[in-house]
Formats: C-alpha cells, sequence, structure tokens
C-alpha cells in the first residue's frame, strides 16, 4: 500500500470531502503504524515455519535500523523546532497522548496548541539533549550522542539558510536506506570525525576523506565490528606515520587524566601527557628513583607504601604511626614478607616461581598463569602498536631496576614498568606512584594555609557506622565517591590529616563529626555530599564537587542553614528546586528525595539518584 493511501484511511475526511494531508495526520499514521507493527511482529512470532522465521527476523533487522534513523530525524526536528521550550503542561498532555494514543490517532482529541509567543522564563529543558534525556527517559549520553550524531549523518542548512550536504554522505546514505546497523554506522562516523585534524594534514584532504569513508562505509556494510575497528586503527596509524609533525591540536586532544572505573579492588586511570609534562613526570620518577635524595628516601617509600597492607596483616595497631611508633613498625610489621606485602597493598600479582614471574598481571592470562604469548594481543595494549619492541619489554632485572643510575636508560619503559622489586622491596611503577600520590596530598596544602591556583587541597569523606569502626561488623566504611574500603583502609584514614571522618548511627543519623574547626561553609558540604554522594536528581552524573546545597526549606522564607535541611543539587537541579518543576521531599528515612514531573514520573513516587549511592551494588545472587 502507498503511504498517501494508508494516510487516507488512517485520517479520513474530517467531515470535509478532499480534506488535505496535514502533517498532523501524517502523525497519527504513524502511530497507527507502530501499533500495527508491534502487533504483526507478536502474531508472527507464532510461526512454526523456520522459513517464515528467517524471513521475519530480516524484517526485524529492517525495521531497527529504520528505527535507527527514526530516532536522529527526530532528534533533528526536535532541535530545529526549539521543542525544549515547550512548557511543562504541554509535556504532562503529550505524555498522556502517548499512553493512550487511540482517541488521537482517531480524531476525538488533538494535540496541545504551540506556543504563539517566545517563551519567558526558565524552560523545562534547557536545550535539545536535557529534553531528550528527560522526556524520552534515555541516558544523557545517549542523547548527547544523537544529538552529535545529526550534523555527521543528516543533512542540514548552514546559518544563511542554504542546504549543506551531511559530514559524512556515504554513511549517510547507509544509515538512510538501512544497509547497515546504525550503532556501527554512529561509531564509523564518529571515529572518522577524530581523524580529520590528520586528515587535513595532507595536500588534497577532501579527496582523502571521500575515499577513507568510502572504505569504512564498505567495511560497515560487509564485515563485523571487530574487522571495522581494525580498518580504522590502521588508517589512523598509518595517517601518524605519514605526519612529520603532528599538529599540537592533536596532541592536546589526547591528552588528559581518564578514571577507567574500579575493578577488582583497584582504581584505574590512563594518563597521557604533553612532552613538556612527561618530562616533568619523568623528573618526578627520577627523583623518587634515586636513593641519595629525600625524595627518593628508600625506608621512607617503604613505610608510607607499606602503612596500609602492614596494618591490614597485624591488626589496628599496625597503622604507620598509630601506635607512636613511627614508620619503623610499619616496615617491621611486614615481617620477613615485607616485599610481598607491598606488593600485594599495591596491586601487583605475586609473582613468585611461575611461569608468570616477572610479568605485570595485566599481562598474564588469568587463565593459565602464564605470560601473554600472542603478539598481537600485548600491541594492541599499547597506544603505540607499531613501536612497541616487545624483545625488551620486560628486560632488566631487579639490580638494573632500582633507579640507582645504572642499567638501561632514564625514563625506559623496559626500566619503569619493570615488575621486579628493589632492595627496598618496592617496584619502580610503585615507588613512582607513592612519589606522585605524596604529591598530590601535599601540594594543595601549603603551610602557610594559602591555597594555590591549580593546585586542589584534596580531601577524603569517610562515612562509617560506629560498629565499623569498632571492627564490629562486616562492612568497613564507603568514600563520599562510592569506593569502598577495606578495615586497614579505615583505620589508616582516620590518622591521616586529610581524611574527615562522618560517624553514622545505624539510621544514618550523625552522631559525630571530625575536623569541627573547619569553616562552616565547607563543613556543610562535606557532610552533606557525603551522605547523599551527588545531586539527588535520579539519573544526575555532575561531580559533587560541582553540586549547590539546597535549602528543604527556603532560606528567604526562614529556613535554616543545618545539615539535616540541605539537599545537593547540581545548577540545573537547583534552578527545578526554585521553580517548582521538581519537588524535594523527606522520605520514610530522613534524607532527601524528589517527585518529578507528572510527564516524567506518572507514578509521581518520591525517587532519589542511585548513580551515587546505589543500593544494589551487591545484590543477592539467589
Amino acid at each position: 500500500m502507498e503511504t498517501d493511501r494508508f494516510i487516507e484511511l488512517i485520517a479520513g475526511t474530517r467531515g470535509t470531502p478532499g480534506h488535505p494531508v496535514s502533517p498532523d495526520d501524517e502523525l497519527r499514521a504513524l502511530l497507527e503504524a507502530q501499533r500495527l507493527a508491534r502487533d504483526l511482529a507478536r502474531r508472527v512470532a507464532r510461526t512454526t515455519s523456520p522459513t517464515a522465521a528467517a524471513l521475519f527476523a530480516q524484517a526485524a533487522e529492517e525495521a531497527h535500523r529504520a528505527a535507527g534513523h527514526a530516532q536522529l530525524l527526530a532528534a533533528d526536528t526536535a532541535r530545529r523546532t526549539l521543542a525544549h521550550e515547550l512548557p511543562e503542561a504541554t509535556f504532562d498532555a503529550l505524555a498522556a497522548v502517548h499512553a493512550d494514543p487511540a482517541p488521537y490517532v482517531v480524531g476525538t482529541t488533538y494535540l496541545p496548541e504551540d506556543p504563539r509567543t517566545v517563551p519567558t522564563g526558565r524552560p523545562v529543558f534547557k536545550d535539545t539533549t536535557e529534553f531528550l534525556t528527560g522526556f524520552l527517559h534515555i541516558s544523557f549520553f545517549e542523547a548527547r550522542e544523537r544529538v552529535r550524531s545529526i550534523d555527521r549523518l543528516l543533512p542540514g542548512t548552514d546559518i544563511h539558510g542554504q542546504p549543506v550536504p551531511a559530514r559524512f554522505p556515504t554513511l549517510a546514505d547507509d544509515l538512510a536506506n538501512g544497509t547497515a546497523d546504525p550503532k556501527e554506522i554512529g561509531a564509523a562516523a564518529r571515529r572518522l570525525e577524530k581523524l580529520a585534524p590528520h586528515i587535513n594534514q595532507h595536500p588534497n584532504p577532501a579527496v582523502l576523506a571521500g575515499q577513507l569513508e568510502d572504505q569504512v562505509a564498505e567495511s560497515v556494510r560487509r564485515e563485523d565490528p571487530r574487522t571495522t575497528a581494525k580498518l580504522l586503527a590502521g588508517i589512523q596509524g598509518t595517517l601518524e606515520q605519514g605526519t612529520k609533525d603532528v599538529p599540537e591540536d592533536v596532541l592536546r586532544a589526547r591528552t588528559g587524566l581518564f578514571n577507567r572505573g574500579t575493578t577488582g579492588g583497584l582504581g584505574e586511570f590512563l594518563l597521557r601527557t604533553l612532552p613538556a609534562d612527561t618530562e616533568a613526570l619523568l623528573a618526578l620518577c627520577a627523583s623518587t628513583d634515586n636513593p641519595r635524595t629525600k625524595a627518593g628516601d628508600r625506608d621512607g617509600l617503604l613505610a608510607q607504601s607499606l602503612a596500609t597492607g602492614a596494618a591490614a596483616g597485624s591488626g589496628a595497631g599496625a597503622a604507620a604511626g598509630s601506635d607512636g611508633t613511627g614508620p619503623a613498625n610499619a616496615s617491621n610489621a611486614s615481617g620477613s614478607n615485607g616485599a610481598n606485602a607491598s606488593n600485594a597493598a599495591n596491586g601487583r600479582s605475586n609473582t613468585g616461581n611461575g611461569a608468570g614471574a616477572g610479568f605485570p598481571d595485566f599481562l598474564v592470562d588469568p587463565t593459565t598463569g602464564r605470560p601473554l604469548n600472542d603478539a598481537e594481543a600485548v600491541r594492541n595494549l599499547s597506544l603505540d602498536p607499531n613501536g612497541l619492541n616487545l624483545d625488551n619489554l620486560f628486560t632488566g632485572n631487579g639490580a638494573n631496576n632500582t633507579g640507582n643510575g645504572t642499567g638501561n636508560r632514564a625514563g625506559d619503559p623496559a626500566t619503569m614498568n619493570s615488575a621486579a622489586s628493589g632492595p627496598d622491596g618496592l617496584t619502580p611503577p610503585q615507588r613512582h606512584l607513592q612519589g606522585l600520590m605524596n604529591l598530590i596530598r601535599s601540594a594543595g596544602n601549603p603551610a602557610t594555609g594559602k591555597k594555590t591556583t591549580g593546585l586542589p587541597s584534596p580531601k577524603t569523606l569517610v562515612i562509617a557506622t560506629l560498629d565499623e569502626l569498632r571492627g564490629l561488623a562486616d562492612t568497613h566504611g564507603i568514600t563520599s565517591r562510592g569506593q569502598q574500603l577495606t578495615p586497614a583502609e579505615l583505620r589508616q584514614g582516620l590518622c591521616n590529616g586529610g581524611v574527615i571522618p562522618a560517624v553514622m548511627g545505624g539510621d544514618s543519623r550523625i552522631l559525630d563529626l571530625g575536623r569541627e574547626e573547619r569553616l562552616f561553609p565547607d563543613y556543610m558540604r562535606e557532610i552533606i555530599l557525603g551522605l547523599y554522594g551527588g545531586c539527588i536528581m535520579p539519573g544526575c552524573t555532575v561531580p559533587p564537587e560541582h553540586c549547590e546545597i539546597h535549602h528543604f526549606n527556603f532560606f528567604a522564607n526562614g529556613g535554616k542553614t543545618e545539615i539535616n535541611e540541605g539537599a545537593p543539587g547540581c545548577t540545573s537541579a537547583h534552578h527545578a528546586f526554585h521553580t517548582g518543576l521538581v519537588r524535594v521531599v523527606r522520605d520514610t528515612d530522613g534524607l532527601f528525595s524528589v517527585i518529578l514531573p507528572k510527564f516524567m514520573d506518572p507514578e509521581q513516587k518520591p525517587r532519589r539518584n542511585n548513580y551515587w549511592r546505589d543500593r544494589t551494588l551487591n545484590p543477592p545472587l539467589f
């Protein structure tokens, strides 16, 4: 059936013969077609014919690809029409139509009228990304990717109203025609966009860009995602090798300290720096490797590194300095196995005498305990696979890797990344990490008491129950950012000047608060953020350091500045609290939750952000 004929059948004449088809009629037909498609899919799924099942699978895949293209078209339409500026009442009415579209499809109810004037005041959503997130109940990152994909994969207009093609026209055609998976097309466009600075260094960038896009598009159509990823990686490597001087903007775009998450109790970060910053870090490593300097004091570094490990092995009194005996006690607490305690405390697998001895644990096959012997697998772990020399990656022994000026040249990865312990019981990476952590903990807290621009004052807020402090509980405290502590880390943290303990009762009421001499505003923020972790708006991932504290009873109306009256919220959420779009309520546990607008939560139940305080972090398996 032709599309126009279907629209006429659904829309009817509206009592007027020859009634012209309107965009409203087309939207009604779309909703009815979706209902029919869902119903037909359920019916066809009951077939017992393998031949019909095969065709059904192909039809379902085509529908999935068409839906991916429609999602981008919808995001583009929302951005072009400024849908995020609609009033709250309109969103409520649209949610009701979506929940029961039948009256609208048959024409007995209508959509709310479009605003006739420019909206005033603060809109419900600040932009299209926030609109897609809140109105469609999708993640912020998915919404942001759809908005960014509009310019990559859809034609549009420039600032003068002239039509412009999609940035990647070949991939855009594949998306529109459904010849490849939408997610793979989006991923390929994203990777090609990152290669643009390299492509622009070539004499004829437009021709090169078109040729590369054709290669990648063909791979997306015909090959599996891993093959396409290899092709893109090969293209990137070739482009980088063909450029004598990599532009600074390309280099700077790759720099940063990237949090890879927490796995197996260990936090993992990836650090990329410009050459000048790399030199500064190498100088830091060289200082900690030199035993003749204060920064490289072997006994001091060992005591600092073993402080947590010793406490874990010898009870509460073994934390360095906690019983008045000083660092030497922490060193002695490790006994004859000090080196092994150091390795365990710092997350390195016990080298022992097995086949994987001397290799970092991430280069040892966990199933066999033997080193990885697949050169390609090892190369994939490197940012410069072609420049990686596997022959000398783990060369050298403890005598040459202790940082005493002998052996391999300074800055050589084989030396700096060695898994062999030196006479002090520390590996070079462990020594470098300790020096960096000492610098981080001290740089933002100068003796003058004045803060320095660009140097944060790192603080850790540890939340623990009284039973946890006494060692009577199975749990051992949690930091404000959700890191679960070991018993030793909890006890050591309470002895650390940079740690603020907040002791809670069983019902999360504050019983005692350390560091009471702190200024009142900081005192409030640290405890409130410790209670909630971050913004209380569901799904919000704004860092807690960027949150504002909202008065439950408005301060202008006589509200008090008290810990049990404050709720953290990001800037956007805080505005929503004050405009009444989102209501803050005190929940049954005494903490604050929010009631979202009706179009976002028809049930109107108190909700809380579980991103920072996930109550199902360790759910029962059975």
